[in-house]
C-alpha cells in the first residue's frame, strides 16, 4: 500500500512539474531593459549649435555698412541720408543662404569697440558718427555656417544675444527677431549688454508665436546659416559703444543622471523590450516604490522592440528609494538617492571700518552641509548706489562637507555719507527654488491702488504710516507713481514736483491676507526716484531718507529687501511708503520738474529647502564709513575794483567736500585800514554735507583813497569738527576804481606755413609800437589765439573762427594739437589788457599753415631685366643682373622733392643704393646671385614719405642642376620609371631620345622630343621595347629660363639565353670507400651574352637540387667533375646558361644511376619515362657483361648513352662519333672533331 502511494505521489510530482512548466512556457518573452529618471524632461539637455565668441571664438563672416543708408528704418528726411553713389547700401537678401559673401571679411566673435566686463572682442567693429547723428548710425552684419544632424527629440531652440544696441536675426532664412527699433519689441534697446540677460530680446526661445525665437524646425540636415544684423545708434543716450554676440542652442530629450533634490518633480522612464518573434498587446506593467505599488498599466509592444513607459513621480522623502518594475513575473529594481542641500557661513568678521572711496575686505567659510555636489554662487543685497562689490571665487564648487574660503570686496564709492550701512551676503545654492505668492502687486502689473497725498519738504508729517493715522482727506490713485513716462512705462498717477524744495509722496495700502504663516520668506521690492521710507504693519522696513547711497532712478526692481516674517499678519495688513523726491538732481533746482517715480511690490516665498527644515542664511555685515572732513574754498572776483561811495560784497563760499556736516571759523585780516573797512562777515557757518556756505564780507573804500592803494583781505577758515583741525586760507584784494583806457593791445600770431604733423607750435608777438606806449598801451595781460579751417574744401570755404586757448601775454606760444590733415588753418591773435580793452581783429588774419598729413603715393609700374631690352621681369624672377625701375609718384600738392632708392639682400637690412634723385626711374646692378626686394621713396616738401615696395625678386643666372635617376644601364622592364634627384631650381622640364637596336651604331641619330613637363609630373614612366638601346636625355628650365641637362642610357633585355647542347653524365671507372667521380660535360649555349653556366645536383627527379658550381662562359666544350659521390643512389642534375641580365636558360636535364651495377645516363626532357627500354637494356648487361647503347629517340625521354664495364672492342676505339661530336669513351666528355685530344682527361686521338 505504501509502495503505491509512493508511485501516486511521484505520478503527480512529475505531473505537476510537467504543467508547470508547460504553464511557464506560454508566457511572452518581455524584458525590463532600464529603469531612467530625470528632473528636466520638459527642459531636456542644452546642445550648442553656435558657441558665442566669449567662450569658443566663433568665426563669421562678416561686413560693415556706413550709416548713411539703411533699408530697415525709414527717415521723414527725404532720402538725404541714403546716399548709395557714397555708400554701400545693405543688400536686401543678407540673411539667405544662397546670398554671396565670398568677398566678405571673416573674424571671430564678440564683435565691439573695447573691452566690455573684462570680455575683449575679438574683432573691433567701431562706428563712425553719420551724417544724422543720434538718428541713423553704423550697420554690421554677421553671417555664421555651421552643419548639424537633424535631432529627433528635439524641446526648443533658443537664440542667446548679447547686443548693443539693435539687432535683427535670422536662421536659414527665417526671421527669429525683429528689434531693429525700440518700440518693436519690449526691451529692443540695450546699451548694458551683459552675458546673458535673460529679458525680452535678449534670450529668444520659440514658443510657437511669431518672432519669439528660432522653430526648430527651421533647422535642416546639413549645412545652416544664423545671420544676424546689427545696427548701433551710437549717440542715443549718449552711449558711444558697439558689441554683439550669440549663441543658438537647442535643447533634446535627456536621461543623464543627475542629482535629484526632494522637491524635484520626476519624469521615470521604464523600458520593456519584446524579445518575441510576434507583436504582443495588453501586457500587464506595474512600479512599485519602497515595495508598494504605485502605478500599473497595460501596454502593447511591437516585435523586436523597446516601448518606453512614462510616469511621474515627486518623492517626499530623503534618502535612497527603490523603484521596482515588474512585466510576466520579471523585475528589474534600481535605487534613487533623494538628497538635500544646506550650507553653513563662518564669517571672521561681520563689522568693518573704512573711508571713502576705499576698498575692505571680508572673508568667510562656506561649507556644503547637505549631501549632493553642489554650486554655490554669490550676491550681496542691500549695496548702496555708486559702491561696487565682488565675490572670489564667485561660485564654489563643493563636495558634501567640502569647505572653501570665499573673499568678498566692497569698495566704497567717494561720496558715501559718514555712518553704519548694512548688507547681506546671499548664498544661492545650484538646487534653490521658491514659489511665489504675490501679496501686493506692482502697479504696472495691476494697477494696484493706494491712499497718497503729497507734501512739500517741510510739511511732510513723519507719523504718516501709523496705523490710526487719519488718511479722510487722501487722494486715492495707482500705481505707478511718476511724473511722465519712464522706460516705456507711463504712470497711473501723476506726482509732479513744482517748488524748489524738495517733495514727499506718501502712499498706503490695506490688503487682507489668509495664508500659513509658515512661509519662508516675505520680500519686498521697490522702483523709487529718489528717497524712499517704509513702513509695515508701524515696523520700520528701511529708511533711505537719512541714509546715503540709496537713491534710486525708477528702475525695476532696484532695491529688494527681506522683511520681518512676523510683521505680517492674518487678517488685515497696512504698507505704507514715502519717497522723496530730490529737486537737486535731474533738473529740479530751478522748480522744474526732475524725475519721480515710485511703485512696489509684496510677496511672500516658500523656499523649497523647507522641506528639510533648512533656513537659508542672511548674514548682516556692518560697514562703518568713517567721517571725513574735508572742504575747499571758491573765490569767483579775488581782486575787485569798487566805486569809492558805495559798500561792496564779496562771495567766498566754503564747499564741504566731506561725508559728514562741519561748522566753520571764519577769521579775516586787513593790511591796509586807513583806506579800507571790514564792514562785516559770518564769523562761523554750518555747512551740511555736499552743499555749501557763503563767508559774505561786506567792505567799503575811505574818502582818501589813492588809485594806486590796494586792500589785502587774508581769510583764514577753520574746521570746528574735525580731529586735525583743517586750517585753509586765502588772499582777496580791493581798489579804487579807475577808468581804464582806450587803446586796445596790437598784436599778431606767426604759425608755421607747411606742416607734416597735426600739432604744430604757434606764437604770438605785441607790435612795437604798442609797447612803446607807455601811457596807453604796454599792458597787453593776455593773449586768445584764434583759428578757422577750410575743412579741406581746399581754402574754397572756411569755417567760423574758433577760440583755441586764452593766455597770459609773456608765455609767447603755444602748441596747436587739433589740425587735420590736408586742411587749411588761418590764426590770428587777440590781445587784452587789464583795462579790459581787446584787440579788434575783425576779418584780419595774422597767418595761414597748410597740414600736408598726406606722403606721396609711389606706384611702381615696371622692372625690366636689361637696360638693352625692353624684358619685363615676371613671376618676381630674372636671369640677369641689370634691372631697370620706372614708377609714378603723387602728391596731393604736387610738391615731391626728390627719391631714395634702398634694396634688401637675402631678407637682409635695407642697403642705402641711391637718395635724393628727381627721376622717375633708377638701374640697379645685382653683383650676385639671391634674393632682391627694392623700395622707393619719395620726399614731399613738408617732410612726408610716401613708399612702395616690389615683391622679392629673385636674381638667378645659373642653370639648375640636372641629374637624372632611376634609369639602370641594363634592364628587361616593360615601361622605364624616369626621375630626377634635385628639384630645388627646376620648374620644367623637356625629355628627349635615342633609339637603336643592340649592337647598332648611334652615333649619327637625331635626338626626339619626347615630351614637356612639369615637376609634379615626376616621376614618368616610358614604354620600352626589347633588343633596343635608349638615350635619354633632359633639358629642365628653371623659373627664369636657365638651364641645364643630364643623359642616361639603358638597353633592353627580356630573352632567355638558349640552353645548353649534347650534356653527357658518366661515372669514374674507380670505386673508392662506395665513392666515385661524375663527370658531367657539355657543349656551350649558342646565345651571345652569356656570362657563366650553373650546375645543380639532386636525389629527385622533381627537384633541382643544390648548386654545385658556377663556370664562367668563354669555352665551347665545358665538363665538370663532382667529386667523391656515394654510390648505391640516383643522381639527377640540371645545367643552365646564365646570361647578363642572370636569366637562366631551360634546364637540361640528365642522371646517373649508382644504386645498381650497370651506369646509365639519361637526359631528361619530361617526367615521364621509358623505363621499359631502360630495364631492358639492363637486363642485356647483367646477361653479357657488354656495353648496349640503346637510343629510344620518344618525344617524352631520350636515352642517350649506356655505359657498362666497357668491351675490349669499345676500349680499343677511344671516341665515338655522335651528330657530328666526339664522344670520349674513357671520361664521357662531348668534344669538337678538330681537337687532338679529350679536353677533359686529355687521351689522344690516334
Amino acid at each position: 500500500m505504501k509502495l503505491q502511494q509512493n508511485l501516486i505521489f511521484l505520478l503527480v510530482f512529475f505531473l505537476t512539474i510537467i504543467l508547470v512548466g508547460h504553464a511557464e512556457g506560454d508566457e511572452e518573452d518581455v524584458s525590463i531593459s532600464a529603469i531612467k529618471y530625470t528632473n528636466d524632461l520638459e527642459i531636456g539637455e542644452e546642445i550648442i549649435l553656435v558657441g558665442n565668441g566669449k567662450d569658443y571664438g566663433t568665426i563669421y563672416n562678416y561686413k560693415m555698412y556706413d550709416d548713411d543708408d539703411d533699408q530697415y528704418r525709414s527717415n521723414d528726411d527725404g532720402g538725404n541720408n541714403d546716399n548709395c553713389d557714397v555708400q554701400n547700401c545693405l543688400p536686401q537678401d543678407w540673411y539667405t543662404a544662397d546670398f554671396d559673401d565670398s568677398d566678405w571679411n571673416t573674424g571671430a566673435a564678440p564683435f565691439g569697440d573695447e573691452e566690455m566686463d573684462g570680455v575683449n572682442p575679438g574683432t573691433i567693429w567701431e562706428s563712425d558718427e553719420g551724417s544724422d547723428p543720434g538718428v541713423l548710425n553704423d550697420n554690421l552684419v554677421i553671417r555664421h555656417y555651421f552643419n548639424y544632424t537633424k535631432e529627433d527629440n528635439i524641446l526648443s531652440a533658443t537664440l542667446k544675444i548679447v547686443h548693443n544696441n539693435y539687432y535683427v536675426a535670422y536662421l536659414n532664412g527665417e526671421l527669429i527677431r525683429n528689434c531693429y527699433y525700440y518700440n518693436y519689441h519690449d526691451d529692443c534697446y540695450e546699451n548694458n549688454p551683459e552675458y546673458w540677460k535673460t529679458n525680452g530680446d535678449n534670450f529668444l526661445t520659440y514658443d510657437g508665436s511669431s518672432e519669439s525665437g528660432p522653430n526648430p524646425d527651421w533647422l535642416i540636415d546639413g549645412e545652416n546659416l544664423l545671420a544676424i544684423l546689427v545696427y548701433d545708434h551710437c549717440c542715443y543716450q549718449g552711449d558711444p559703444n558697439q558689441w554683439i554676440d550669440a549663441e543658438l542652442v537647442i535643447n533634446v530629450q535627456s536621461w543623464k543622471d543627475k542629482p535629484i533634490v526632494l522637491g524635484d518633480d520626476l519624469a521615470l522612464g521604464i523600458d520593456f523590450f519584446n524579445n518575441e518573434e510576434h507583436n504582443i498587446t495588453n501586457i500587464s506593467v506595474s512600479l512599485e516604490i519602497d515595495g508598494e505599488l504605485f502605478a500599473n498599466g497595460t501596454i502593447d509592444i511591437q516585435k523586436n522592440e523597446t516601448y518606453e513607459w512614462l510616469i511621474e513621480w515627486t518623492p517626499t522623502r530623503l534618502g535612497d528609494i527603490n523603484l521596482t518594475a515588474k512585466v510576466f513575473g520579471n523585475t528589474l529594481t534600481r535605487s534613487v538617492h533623494i538628497g538635500y542641500y544646506a550650507y553653513s557661513l563662518d564669517f571672521l568678521t561681520t563689522q568693518q571700518s573704512t573711508e571713502i572711496d576705499k576698498t575692505i575686505e571680508y572673508r568667510f567659510n562656506i561649507t556644503n552641509e547637505g549631501d549632493v555636489n553642489d554650486n554655490f554662487t554669490f550676491y550681496l543685497s542691500q549695496i548702496p548706489n555708486g559702491w561696487e562689490y565682488a565675490f572670489s571665487p564667485n561660485i564654489a564648487d563643493l563636495g558634501p562637507s567640502e569647505s572653501m574660503e570665499i573673499k568678498l570686496n566692497v569698495t566704497i564709492s567717494d561720496d558715501a555719507q559718514a555712518g553704519n550701512y548694512s548688507v547681506f551676503p546671499m548664498v544661492f545654492s545650484q538646487y534653490y527654488s521658491q514659489t511665489i505668492e504675490t501679496l501686493v502687486h506692482s502697479g504696472v502689473a495691476n494697477a494696484t491702488q493706494y491712499s497718497y497725498r503729497i507734501w512739500n519738504n517741510s510739511d511732510f508729517p513723519d507719523d504718516f504710516y501709523k496705523i490710526d493715522y487719519n488718511t479722510s482727506n487722501w487722494n486715492i490713485g495707482a500705481a505707478p507713481f511718476g511724473n511722465d513716462e519712464l522706460r516705456g512705462i507711463n504712470p497711473n498717477t501723476i506726482w509732479l514736483t513744482d517748488d524748489k524744495n524738495y517733495t514727499h509722496i506718501g502712499a498706503r495700502h490695506w490688503f487682507n491676507y489668509s495664508g500659513d504663516l509658515d512661509f519662508s520668506e516675505l520680500r519686498l521690492r521697490i522702483a523709487h526716484d529718489d528717497y524712499f521710507r517704509v513702513y509695515l504693519n508701524d515696523n520700520l522696513i528701511r529708511d533711505c531718507f537719512s541714509g546715503w547711497g540709496c537713491g534710486g532712478d525708477g528702475r525695476y526692481w532696484e532695491e529688494t529687501m527681506n522683511v520681518n516674517k512676523s510683521w505680517l499678519n492674518e487678517g488685515q495688513n497696512l504698507i505704507a511708503i514715502a519717497v522723496r523726491d530730490n529737486t537737486q538732481g535731474w533738473g529740479g533746482g530751478d522748480g522744474g520738474d526732475g524725475r519721480q517715480w515710485l511703485d512696489q511690490e509684496l510677496e511672500v516665498a516658500n523656499l523649497r529647502s523647507k522641506l528639510w527644515n533648512f533656513e537659508e542664511i542672511y548674514e548682516e555685515l556692518i560697514v562703518s564709513v568713517n567721517e571725513t572732513y574735508e572742504y575747499e574754498i571758491l573765490v569767483p572776483i579775488i581782486t575787485k575794483e569798487i566805486e569809492d561811495s558805495e559798500p561792496y560784497e564779496f562771495t567766498v563760499w566754503i564747499l564741504n567736500r566731506g561725508n559728514i556736516e562741519d561748522t566753520y571759523n571764519i577769521s579775516i585780516s586787513l593790511n591796509d585800514t586807513e583806506n579800507f573797512n571790514i564792514i562785516s562777515y559770518n564769523e562761523e557757518i554750518s555747512v551740511p554735507y555736499g552743499s555749501d556756505g557763503n563767508i559774505e564780507l561786506i567792505i567799503s573804500l575811505n574818502e582818501n583813497i589813492d588809485k594806486f592803494d590796494l586792500g589785502e583781505f587774508n581769510i583764514t577758515i577753520t574746521s570746528l569738527n574735525s580731529t586735525d583741525s583743517k586750517v585753509k586760507q586765502t588772499n582777496i584784494f580791493a581798489r579804487l576804481y579807475v577808468p581804464p583806457d582806450l587803446v586796445a593791445p596790437a598784436t599778431y600770431a606767426v604759425s608755421p606755413e607747411l606742416v607734416n604733423s597735426t600739432s604744430f607750435e604757434i606764437q604770438w608777438y605785441i607790435q612795437e609800437w604798442y609797447k612803446n606806449n607807455l601811457e596807453s598801451g604796454n599792458d597787453t595781460k593776455f593773449i586768445i589765439i584764434q583759428y578757422s579751417t577750410d575743412n579741406g574744401t581746399d581754402g574754397n570755404e572756411w569755417s567760423e573762427w574758433m577760440i583755441w586757448g586764452n593766455f597770459t601775454a609773456d608765455i609767447g606760444k603755444t602748441v596747436f594739437t587739433d589740425a587735420k590733415g590736408d586742411h587749411m588753418y588761418r590764426f590770428r591773435s587777440i590781445g587784452g589788457d587789464d583795462d579790459g580793452k581787446i584787440e579788434n581783429k575783425e576779418e584780419k588774419i595774422d597767418n595761414v599753415t597748410f597740414v600736408d598729413l598726406s606722403p606721396p603715393i609711389i606706384n611702381i609700374t615696371k622692372i625690366t631685366s636689361s637696360l638693352f631690352a625692353d624684358m619685363n621681369i615676371e613671376n618676381n624672377a630674372t636671369n640677369t643682373k641689370v634691372l631697370e625701375f620706372f614708377w609714378n609718384a603723387e602728391d596731393n600738392n604736387e610738391l615731391i622733392v626728390g627719391f631714395d632708392f634702398y634694396y634688401k639682400y637675402d631678407n637682409g637690412s635695407w642697403i642705402e643704393e641711391n637718395i635724393g634723385f628727381i627721376q622717375k626711374s633708377n638701374t640697379f646692378y645685382a653683383g650676385n646671385d639671391g634674393y632682391y626686394q627694392f623700395k622707393i621713396v619719395g620726399n614731399d616738401l613738408a617732410g612726408n614719405k610716401g613708399f612702395d615696395i616690389t615683391n622679392i625678386i629673385l636674381v638667378d643666372t645659373e642653370g639648375p642642376n640636372v641629374n637624372i635617376s632611376g634609369i639602370p644601364n641594363l634592364t628587361d622592364a616593360e615601361n622605364i620609371i624616369l626621375n630626377l634627384e634635385n628639384l630645388e631650381d627646376i620648374t620644367n622640364f623637356t625629355i628627349y631620345y635615342k633609339l637603336n637596336k643592340e649592337g647598332e651604331n648611334n652615333a649619327n641619330l637625331e635626338w626626339q622630343e619626347y615630351g614637356m613637363y612639369e615637376t609634379s609630373d615626376l616621376p614618368i614612366e616610358i614604354p620600352v621595347e626589347n633588343k633596343y638601346e635608349y638615350q635619354f636625355k633632359i633639358l629642365a628650365f628653371d623659373s627664369v629660363g636657365n638651364n641645364g641637362e643630364d643623359i642616361a642610357n639603358t638597353l633592353i633585355d627580356r630573352d632567355k639565353p638558349s640552353k645548353i647542347r649534347n650534356l653527357q653524365i658518366s661515372q669514374g671507372k674507380t670505386v673508392v670507400n662506395s665513392t666515385t667521380d661524375i663527370l658531367v660535360s657539355f657543349m656551350s649555349s649558342q646565345s651571345q651574352d652569356l656570362v657563366k653556366y650553373r650546375i645543380y645536383r639532386s636525389e629527385s627527379v622533381n627537384d633541382t637540387g643544390e648548386l654545385l658550381t658556377e663556370i664562367p662562359y668563354g669555352e665551347q666544350y665545358l665538363s665538370y667533375k663532382d667529386s667523391n659521390i656515394k654510390m648505391g643512389k640516383i643522381y639527377h642534375y640540371s645545367i643552365v646558361a646564365v646570361d647578363r641580365m642572370n636569366f637562366e636558360s631551360e634546364h637540361e636535364k640528365g642522371f646517373l644511376d649508382l644504386s645498381i651495377d650497370e651506369n646509365i645516363i639519361l637526359k631528361e626532357e619530361e617526367e615521364e619515362s621509358n623505363f621499359t627500354n631502360i630495364f631492358i637494356g639492363l637486363g642485356i648487361i647483367g646477361g653479357t657483361a657488354a656495353i648496349i647503347a640503346f637510343v629510344g629517340r620518344k618525344s617524352t625521354e631520350e636515352i642517350v648513352q649506356v655505359m657498362g664495364d666497357l668491351s675490349e672492342n669499345i676500349d680499343e676505339e677511344k671516341f665515338s662519333e655522335i651528330d657530328g661530336e666526339l664522344l670520349c669513351n674513357a671520361c664521357g666528355a662531348m668534344f669538337d672533331p678538330t681537337e687532338t685530344s679529350c679536353p677533359s682527361c686529355g687521351i689522344l686521338k690516334e
